[in-house]
């Protein structure tokens, strides 16, 4: 008996009992595409998260020499964000001072592109009748692009050192009724003495201590015209702090020359563990550093915990599925009782027998196989799109689909079902041909 006519016989058995078969069929299949939907939904959340922290912080890392941030992990990260970045806080702590020495040395550092060091403080800001007290950021203006990338829009020309800016987001705007999604530039390059924003609308900008004195009105140097009204990013850095430059912020902060941030622009991903290494020894560990891979890596972890946690579950239904196959096999071996009979009395070996019944499970398997990974490419998009229709989340999120991991999936699964299959066949090819027969006669 030839390779050909076991298949026959298969699929004799198979249609004869499709109804069992279907049964097991689909058993497989709600557990491979379980695992295929778990799979691509963690792959596109993991590709989701480390896309938009990219663009938080792109190829940037922040150096605070603050006392009261956690160590990393996914509480760190947001303790972090909030110590640094968060409207409401005060001034923290300071370790170590950030001074020129400091900076000249991270500059020699290698794959260091640029340092752009900052002052940080609480100040109030004041349009027309309204005011807020918000977090400032001051450094070097003409270095904003490399904190916030979408800045060198339209700015190409225009004298930055001509007057006093400001960069505040959307949301410290609207909360001083400054209502307008982006200043337009109407600097006009071929007139040298149009250096300004036509109709720029002005802002003060004071400490804190300015509100107990007996002023009345700002100084000249606390005015600053609005440069650039920036849509909201999801970057704590840039949506809670306005921005000013690093002059006028050690003026009115009444800063020294000791920084309290400094913003690493780095011109190689590669060299960014390197770079956080010869920081941390540098400053002898007394820094925390926020960078976007750290918050990636947490992020991913929990993620994979989360995923595997889930796939554990969906595991289950792959064992389910094969006891439906060994059930399935062991039923249809007692059923084909006298064919086994007749085959061996017609000079069948026991391996052809092994063979017939290992053949169907792997027919089992392999069709269960493929029915999954497409129920998992078509659940994981439906299960995404309801979670995030149910919940409102306008995410861009879609299914990642891996097809190593897919196929490591698949061909668990027709593994699986041969292992599966292995007993009953092995129990269908010792049979005596003698009792099988006479079981029947």
């Amino acid at each position: 008996m030839d390779f050909k006519e076991i298949l026959f016989l298969t699929y004799s058995s198979i249609k004869e009992r499709k109804t069992r078969n279907a049964l097991t069929i689909l058993m497989i299949i709600m557990g491979c595409g379980l695992l295929v939907s778990l799979n691509s939904l963690s792959q596109g959340l993991i590709f989701f998260v480390e896309q938009n922290f990219k663009k938080i912080l792109p190829n940037q890392i922040v150096i605070s020499n603050t006392d009261k941030i956690q160590e990393s992990s996914i509480d760190g990260i947001r303790n972090k964000l909030q110590v640094l970045f968060d409207q409401n806080m005060t001034l923290v702590g300071k370790n170590i001072p950030f001074d020129n020495k400091a900076i000249q040395y991270l500059k020699d550092i290698p794959g260091v592109q640029l340092i752009n060091p900052a002052y940080q403080g609480v100040v109030m800001l004041n349009y027309q009748n309204y005011s807020q007290i918000t977090n400032v950021l001051a450094a070097d203006i003409n270095n904003l692009t490399d904190i916030i990338p979408d800045l060198d829009v339209g700015l190409d020309g225009l004298n930055l050192t001509s007057q006093n800016y400001v960069i505040i987001p959307q949301k410290i705007g609207e909360k001083i009724f400054l209502n307008f999604s982006e200043m337009a530039i109407n600097n006009s390059l071929n007139n040298e003495y149009n250096d300004q924003f036509k109709d720029s609308k002005t802002v003060t900008i004071n400490n804190l201590k300015e509100l107990t004195s007996v002023k009345s009105n700002p100084s000249i140097h606390n005015t600053f015209a609005v440069l650039r009204i920036i849509n909201s990013t999801g970057n704590p850095i840039i949506d809670n702090s306005i921005f000013i430059d690093v002059k006028e912020g050690k003026e009115i902060l009444e800063k020294s020359d000791d920084y309290d941030l400094l913003f690493l622009t780095y011109d190689d991903i590669d060299e960014v563990e390197s770079i956080v290494k010869e920081v941390q020894k540098y400053f002898n560990y007394q820094v925390t550093i926020l960078n976007s891979l750290e918050i990636v890596k947490s992020l991913t972890k929990f993620i994979i915990g989360i995923s595997t946690f889930i796939s554990s579950i969906a595991i289950f239904s792959l064992i389910v599925g094969s006891i439906g196959i060994i059930i399935t096999i062991y039923t249809s071996v007692v059923e084909r009782t006298r064919e086994i009979g007749i085959i061996k009395a017609l000079g069948g070996t026991n391996r052809i027998i092994l063979g017939m019944f290992l053949t169907e499970s792997v027919f089992l398997g392999v069709i269960g196989a493929i029915g999954g990974i497409v129920f998992g490419f078509l659940g994981s998009h439906v299960l995404l799109s309801g979670f995030l229709y149910f919940l409102n989340l306008p995410l861009d999120i879609y299914p990642v689909f891996n097809i190593v991991e897919i196929s490591k999936i698949g061909l668990v699964v027709i593994i699986l079902s041969i292992f599966s299959g292995l007993y009953p066949a092995y129990k269908g090819s010792k049979i005596s041909p003698v009792n099988a027969l006479s079981k029947y006669s």
